[in-house]
């Protein structure tokens, strides 16, 4: 697969609250640089990562942009992967500091180009703000919780019903399909969402994926019919051989896998499940095959009361998230019309240099 505009999250709104896996952008040794962005709310930092990453990108580099989960319009991170480089936003909740500081990792301070005086006026009102911020995700993690507590209700009813013996041997079928060969090297395995739970409603970057693949398995049925755990399975197999994959959790259980891509194969295994409800081009699976019905025809009564209740608390969840990221525009409106923006291209200008220098050194 070209990794020329990937789109993933590296954090999600989960039942566990915020859910991180920025450690997961690269493996550290590999990395040769890694830029944490520090500043407030509209400081320009994800702005500065949209152009340097598209920038990258039109000079044909294999580029990567995660998302934010609380404003999907707006970037956490950028990765260009042939040079292994990272540009990421190092403010709360996913607040990330330098692990090998000046050797991999350095500060880039956005809050050295505010007028101090100008913001400190509005103390009050930040705190104010803040706070609401704080409430409005809490409640929506709660709401969170809930609905996966009923999730895991679905799951279980819809469970009851898998024969196992024709679910096994689908996974021995699925694995021998996939792995005709191993290759030469250490499998590895990098844990990302590319789903998330956001101020306007579920949003997802699948379709972003599936496109880019020679090669699409779609396992198609509501929670509970074993597609975690063929993916799983798949993973773990796939790592045995050498394989690369990328893993994508899913933000009501971020515990459970959703899809699965594999590297060198340029191959995914994807779920059409409750979260995306999309149907997706690819070879299809129909795991509602593989459940006996006469045990869901005795379940489906509870089977629907336990799915409309999972959305009428998801959906609650969401419209809270909306109402947080209203109080986070207000925030910015103390932050926007403080900032010197002319010298945080000065700031781009810095980093974009530091980047020709390790691509000059890389060449030698």
């Amino acid at each position: 697969m070209n990794s020329k505009g990937n789109r993933f999250f590296l954090g999600g709104n989960t039942p566990k609250g915020f859910y991180s896996f920025f450690s997961e952008v690269m493996p550290l040794k590999d990395a040769n640089r890694i830029f944490c962005l520090k500043g407030g709310p509209g400081t320009g930092k994800s702005s500065l990562m949209k152009e340097l990453g598209k920038e990258y990108e039109d000079k044909g580099y294999n580029v990567e942009y995660f998302h934010c989960s609380s404003d999907s319009d707006s970037l956490d991170c950028v990765l260009l992967k042939d040079l292994n480089i990272a540009i990421l936003d190092g403010t709360a909740p996913h607040t990330t500091d330098p692990k090998v500081p000046g050797a991999i990792d350095e500060i880039v301070n956005l809050g050295q180009h505010w007028n101090e005086e100008g913001i400190k006026k509005y103390k009050t009102d930040i705190l104010s703000v803040q706070n609401s911020i704080t409430n409005n995700f809490n409640r929506a993690y709660k709401y969170f919780n809930a609905a996966s507590i009923i999730h895991e209700d679905w799951s279980s009813l819809n469970n009851e019903a898998l024969n196992l013996n024709k679910f096994n041997f689908l996974m021995e079928e699925l694995k021998d399909k996939l792995y005709k060969s191993t290759v030469s090297s250490m499998g590895s395995c990098r844990n990302l969402f590319i789903t998330a739970f956001t101020p306007t409603g579920i949003v997802t970057f699948l379709d972003n994926l599936v496109d880019r693949c020679d090669t699409t398995y779609v396992l198609n049925g509501p929670p509970g019919t074993g597609k975690h755990e063929i993916l799983s399975y798949l993973s773990d197999e796939g790592l045995k051989r050498g394989f690369h994959i990328d893993v994508f959790h899913s933000p009501i259980v971020p515990e459970k896998i959703e899809h699965i891509y594999i590297q060198e194969l340029n191959t995914s295994v994807i779920s059409s499940n409750e979260l995306n409800q999309q149907l997706y081009h690819g070879h299809q699976v129909y795991m509602e095959n593989y459940l006996n019905y006469d045990t869901i025809n005795c379940l489906n009564e509870k089977i629907i009361d336990a799915k409309n209740c999972f959305y009428t608390l998801l959906n609650k969840g969401l419209s809270i998230l909306t109402e947080a990221k209203k109080a986070h525009d207000d925030i910015e409106k103390y932050y926007i019309p403080n900032m010197n923006f002319d010298e945080i291209k000065d700031v781009k200008k810095y980093i974009a240099d530091k980047i020709t220098s390790i691509e000059s050194s890389l060449s030698k």
